[in-house]
Parts: C-alpha cells; sequence; structure tokens
C-alpha cells in the first residue's frame, strides 16, 4: 500500500524523529522555551503592577508611572540572560 504524503504519522514515527534530533538543538530549544516562560511571568507582573497603578492613580490622582522602574529592570535581567554567554553545566 502506498502512503500519501498527508497520511498521518504513527507514534513509532514520531519517536524516532524525535530521537534523531541533535541534543544541542533540544537544548537551544528547552532554553527558548524557558526564556519565552519568563517573558510570560514578566507581561503578568506588568498587567498587576499596572493595576494596582490604575487604582492608586485613581484614588490619590498621581501621575507618575512608577511601574516602569521594577518592569525596566525585570526587563533588563531578561534581555542580559539572553545575552550572555553560556557556560557548560558542572
Amino acid at each position: 500500500m502506498k502512503s500519501s504524503p498527508h497520511t498521518k504519522r504513527s507514534d513509532a514515527d514520531t519517536t524516532q524523529q524525535d530521537r534523531a534530533l541533535d541534543p544541542a538543538r533540544r537544548t537551544k530549544d528547552s532554553e527558548l522555551r524557558e526564556w519565552l516562560d519568563e517573558w510570560r511571568w514578566w507581561l503578568g507582573g506588568a498587567i498587576i503592577l499596572s493595576a494596582v497603578w490604575a487604582v492608586q492613580v485613581l484614588r490619590t490622582g498621581m501621575r507618575f508611572y512608577w511601574p516602569v522602574g521594577p518592569l525596566g529592570v525585570w526587563a533588563a535581567v531578561l534581555v542580559a540572560v539572553a545575552m550572555w554567554p553560556r557556560s557548560g553545566k558542572g
């Protein structure tokens, strides 16, 4: 029976492809995924801090966006982690 390019792959084929992936690529993909997760945490923190700031503006009329300080430092750390050379584990 001929297989067409549109046939669904079996779990065994997928597992073989996963094993064939270069371990360095898997590590790099894992590190990228972790870094993107950190940015999701940053976004969540930005939303919470902005909500606190908005309540403060409504109550006191203060206009200075103070969350820029902690969010800026946090973002700078995330960018530095992305640019910092990685040392070998161990």
